[in-house]
């Protein structure tokens, strides 16, 4: 006779990034405000209770996917950053790094940029400053080529102006030409932000 083998549970690692990427994906799509503990626990195939285990509340998941996600988000433009690079190059290599982000990570490019209104003033200022640090991060990578000093606020500025430009196209672009290939995207963001950045300096 034919006996089904137990199922075997996942160690707490495991069930915690579990968790973790079906609350970014919830998050992702729904935003902080619609969606409830439950929710997020069958998205993830575990109990309410086992969710607990690892998160305290819908804000500490939240925030957790939210560090874990901004973490990813700059590994990935960093490491497509070009470091002996013409300062074109390595903003070229930028600007696709966050449209490619976008592009294979939808649920955590919203996550990171689009729901920036969440209804608890806690997770409010743990979105803009997960924002803030970021910019300020990408902004230290390309001090150099923004003609700008690394932690000022001028610097900050440009990236912020930059990542906010590319946030609303990449939008746009997913949502109403999804057919264009992001090479040719990426070409039309260099030859705007670029030489507006280049007059700027």
């Amino acid at each position: 006779m034919d006996v089904t083998p137990p199922r075997r549970r996942l160690a707490a690692p495991a069930r915690r990034a579990g968790i973790l990427r079906a609350a970014v994906d919830v998050f992702g799509a729904r935003g902080y405000g619609s969606p409830g503990m439950a929710e997020i626990a069958a998205e993830a195939g575990v109990t309410r209770a086992v969710l607990y285990d690892h998160f305290s509340s819908k804000r500490d998941l939240f925030i957790s996917a939210l560090n874990e996600q901004s973490a990813i988000f700059l590994g990935h433009v960093g490491a497509h950053i070009a470091g002996d690079g013409s300062p074109r190059e390595r903003m070229r290599g930028t600007v696709d790094a966050v449209l490619s982000f976008a592009e294979r990570h939808p649920a955590a490019w919203a996550l990171l940029y689009k729901n920036d209104v969440h209804g608890d003033p806690d997770v409010d200022a743990a979105w803009r400053e997960s924002r803030r640090s970021r910019s300020a991060a990408v902004a230290e990578m390309l001090a150099d080529d923004i003609g700008a000093d690394a932690g000022t606020p001028r610097a900050d500025l440009i990236v912020e102006m930059l990542v906010g430009a590319l946030s609303a196209g990449a939008g746009e672009w997913r949502r109403e030409f999804p057919d264009v290939p992001r090479s040719e995207v990426v070409d039309a963001a260099m030859n705007l932000l670029w030489t507006g950045m280049k007059r700027m300096g």
